[in-house]
């Protein structure tokens, strides 16, 4: 999404007059998303899915 989004002459994050979920678009879906990093943090080695995952959690305690 990131690459389309820099390739864009106006790189607009999203329109809101488009779709149904105008919160999704800049972004993707989170819980895609989520999923998304389970599956890197279980190939990663044990020491950096650690790492990731106290960033991880710094980040979902200034969101939640």
């Amino acid at each position: 999404m990131w690459k389309d989004h820099v390739h864009r002459p106006e790189r607009e994050l999203w329109h809101d007059d488009e779709f149904g979920n105008v919160h999704w678009y800049c972004c993707g879906d989170p819980l895609e998303g989520r999923a998304l990093l389970d599956g890197v943090l279980r190939a990663m080695s044990p020491r950096g899915a650690r790492e990731l995952r106290r960033i991880i959690e710094r980040l979902d305690a200034l969101v939640g």
